[in-house]
């Protein structure tokens, strides 16, 4: 029998993490295959008694399948994913959000067929499609838009809030970088992966349907900030500089035009900036990477 893991990490949304925990536990079986469920609570400071009280209620086949872990520390979203991984007894890890579900229930069995079936091009991610509920708009990995009609496509990035990776990504090239806090440590896999001659392959057959609730999630100006920041870091450790103020550049006015040129927070991303880099050792990807980010017409300039 082989284990499927699949790991929640949750912050402050307790009723989302048992909507999302049912949804896993409901999703089509597959013969020889049996899923574990990974549900790390980081460091809430809202109660989860209504939570430990679904589980409690589980019938004992089910609470079996489901190892549930109190983190005492908010280790943010790579540690928390970090120690869901190291938890994890499975080869495929499926992540998905605590606010989010699968929209389909036959997410196994087409996770193993696009596995199999692209196994000789060396897939080892895959990236689902997004559905944001609250505005009914798609989120795709890809920016370009006529590549996101295409219902599967090879790409240079995933989705964090529903994805697919194979265990041995993670002892080949590490785990997920600690370096940040929140935002873009997906991107900073995503190029070690590709870096190590395997490929991310994104596919709308499986759709999370993430409601993005505001319940443990910073405000949008300071999710900006941060992602300014570390969008720019992770060129500046694996790109062209070139491509480091480039990033700089449009992030920068991509955030004045949505905040009210708050050049003060702007700043203060400035500031940062430049420590974080101090603590990043540059690992340039090879020419070969970048040709096939340019070749899946990935974005490189922001």
């Amino acid at each position: 029998m082989e284990i499927l893991s699949f790991i929640v990490i949750s912050y402050n949304r307790p009723e989302d993490t048992e909507i999302v925990t049912k949804n896993i536990l409901e999703l089509t079986e597959v013969a020889g295959y049996q899923k574990e469920i990974i549900v790390i609570n980081n460091g809430s400071t809202k109660s989860y008694a209504t939570f430990d009280n679904f589980l409690s209620q589980l019938s004992p086949t089910k609470r079996q399948l489901i190892n549930y872990i109190d983190s005492t520390e908010n280790l943010g979203v790579a540690r928390g994913r970090n120690l869901g991984i190291q938890k994890a007894t499975g080869r495929i890890l499926f992540f998905i959000d605590d606010d989010a579900v699968f929209q389909e229930k036959d997410v196994i069995p087409i996770t193993l067929k696009k596995l199999a079936q692209y196994k000789t091009d060396g897939v080892k991610i895959l990236a689902f499609r997004e559905l944001r509920t609250f505005n009914k708009q798609y989120y795709i990995a890809t920016k370009n838009k006529n590549r996101a009609k295409l219902p599967e496509f090879f790409t240079n990035f995933f989705v964090g809030s529903g994805h697919v990776v194979l265990k041995e990504v993670f002892e080949e090239v590490g785990l997920y970088t600690t370096e940040f806090f929140y935002g873009m440590e997906e991107y900073d896999l995503a190029y070690k992966t590709l870096d190590a001659n395997y490929k991310i392959l994104y596919t709308a057959d499986v759709t999370v349907l993430h409601k993005k609730s505001p319940s443990g999630r910073a405000a949008e100006k300071t999710l900006t900030r941060w992602n300014l920041e570390n969008k720019t870091v992770v060129a500046y450790k694996y790109l062209p500089l070139i491509y480091v103020f480039s990033h700089l550049f449009f992030w920068s006015g991509y955030f004045l035009l949505n905040f009210k040129f708050d050049i003060v927070t702007l700043f203060k991303a400035y500031k940062n900036i430049p420590s974080k880099i101090r603590n990043t050792k540059r690992q340039p990807i090879s020419s070969k990477t970048l040709a096939h980010i340019k070749e899946v017409q990935g974005r490189l300039w922001y």
